[in-house]
């Protein structure tokens, strides 16, 4: 038996190269055993590369939108992309073996990884197919938010700049009220004083009641002299005010009215097409079947290989288990061999032990025989241990 495996060991293996089944999952060794393998391999492998480059082009435009960049900037997603997807999907096929338990559990995370990429690249792509209703709702949010934002910045300017007005106003009026009793009173005391046809006495000449109006008239101007540098100061800062207030309103409004209508990122172009979506029930039932057909078309390598297992009885992957017991058995050969090296050494050493034993044992009755008088005088025992006497406690 033994001259029969080595001879099958030695047999040179058959070495053959992959190709397109090596994007499958497939191994040019396991392919050599199962030459009826390779064609289905091979079509999954390209239907993998295929999947690939789509799935590249589709994430490169995905990040266009992400970024609101054009898509020959990210031009270098697309490799870099493919080349992941590969992988996933070797490391996905190749995981794929003998029980069903495990391949449902492999696949279930490659389900789940399927939806994510279907969310990922499928909406910013819905984006592109509906790019124009999606601008035409982004204009008409935007004249909305512009005008909001508009009637809300000049309702707060207004307030403040309304109540300034009305402060001038009112110094206005106290300085024109007090400039009025300054006049008024000067036009009395003058006609008191010189005109027969207003006076009140009807006399010329400055008497009491042209005195009386002198008095008002210089205590009225003299309110007004004290008072007249705070009413230009209250109105200068409140004009100050004003148009400082104006220049922030219309800086405001420009800043906000720029910012609405550069919101056009990818959230936005999103709540764009959901209020298109609830618009047209039709947009959304056409979302839902864009993004079921991005998952599916995803599966089907996945499908492929299932079925295939199912139809065939995983012809390859049985093969691949049985080369992967083969190369246990080296490992296995030289773990036996430590044993069994292990056991002799042990059982060496035990035997030099006890033949030590037995060589010590046996040296010392040879010594009391040829030296028993010594012996006993030096009060030791013929076996080389000092002789106790009576008297001596035994401990």
């Amino acid at each position: 038996m033994d001259g029969a495996g080595t001879s099958e060991a030695s047999k040179p293996v058959r070495r053959a190269r992959a190709g397109w089944a090596w994007l499958a999952g497939g191994d040019a060794s396991v392919l050599a055993t199962v030459p009826s393998e390779v064609s289905f391999l091979n079509g999954l492998g390209m239907w993998v590369a295929g999947m690939a480059g789509v799935s590249g082009l589709a994430m490169a435009v995905a990040a266009s939108q992400w970024w609101s960049v054009p898509l020959t900037r990210v031009l270098y997603v697309i490799p870099l992309w493919a080349l992941l997807y590969c992988l996933i999907e070797r490391l996905v096929l190749k995981s794929f073996g003998t029980s069903w338990a495990w391949n449902l559990a492999i696949a279930i995370p490659r389900l789940v990884l399927s939806l994510a990429i279907a969310l990922v690249v499928g909406l910013p792509m819905i984006q592109v197919i509906y790019s124009k209703s999606i601008d035409d709702q982004l204009s008409k949010t935007a004249t909305a938010r512009t005008h909001q934002a508009t009637n809300e910045i000049t309702k707060l300017y207004d307030a403040k700049i309304a109540a300034a007005q009305k402060q001038i106003a009112s110094v206005q009026a106290k300085e024109t009220n007090l400039q009025d009793a300054v006049t008024n009173d000067r036009f009395l005391s003058e006609c008191e004083a010189g005109e027969v046809t207003c006076s009140q006495t009807h006399k010329l000449g400055c008497g009491p009641y042209c005195k009386r109006d002198a008095r008002r008239a210089a205590v009225a101007a003299a309110a007004l002299k004290n008072a007249l540098p705070g009413f230009e100061s209250t109105i200068a800062a409140d004009q100050r005010k004003i148009t400082v207030w104006q220049t922030t309103e219309t800086a405001q409004v420009a800043n906000r009215v720029s910012s609405i209508k550069a919101d056009r990122d990818f959230l936005a172009r999103q709540a764009a097409l959901d209020q298109v979506e609830k618009a047209n029930p039709s947009v959304r039932k056409y979302v839902e079947f864009f993004l079921g057909f991005l998952v599916a078309i995803d599966l089907v390598a996945l499908v492929l290989k299932l079925t295939h297992l199912l139809s065939t009885g995983g012809a390859y992957e049985r093969s691949a288990a049985a080369l992967r017991s083969m190369d246990v058995v080296d490992a296995h050969r030289m773990q036996e061999r430590a044993n069994v090296l292990m056991r002799r050494i042990t059982l060496e050493s035990k035997a030099e032990q006890d033949a030590d034993v037995l060589r010590i044992l046996g040296e010392a009755p040879r010594e009391a025989d040829e030296h028993p008088a010594s012996s006993r005088k030096a009060g030791r025992s013929p076996f080389g241990g000092r002789r106790r006497s009576a008297t001596e406690p035994s401990g």
